[in-house]
């Protein structure tokens, strides 16, 4: 997947899930107080790396689907 500008995209999550994603971004800016590291930072790279690897197993599936 091709990375270009951001666009807003607006998303409800549980609580919990917010909260992990805090807690995972303190950790990272503790780790690298040189780079500011926020949960949606977090969420964003998630999120496409999900995408990234779903588009991939379809591109996987497709290719085996003549071999029966």
């Amino acid at each position: 997947m091709q990375r270009t500008k951001g666009v807003p995209l607006m998303l409800s999550i549980p609580k919990d899930c917010r909260d992990r994603l805090r807690e995972m971004a303190a950790r990272e800016n503790l780790e690298n107080m040189d780079q500011v590291t926020s949960a949606s930072t977090i969420a964003r790279e998630i999120i496409c790396r999900y995408l990234d690897r779903v588009e991939a197993g379809s591109d996987n599936n497709k290719k085996g689907e003549g071999k029966k």
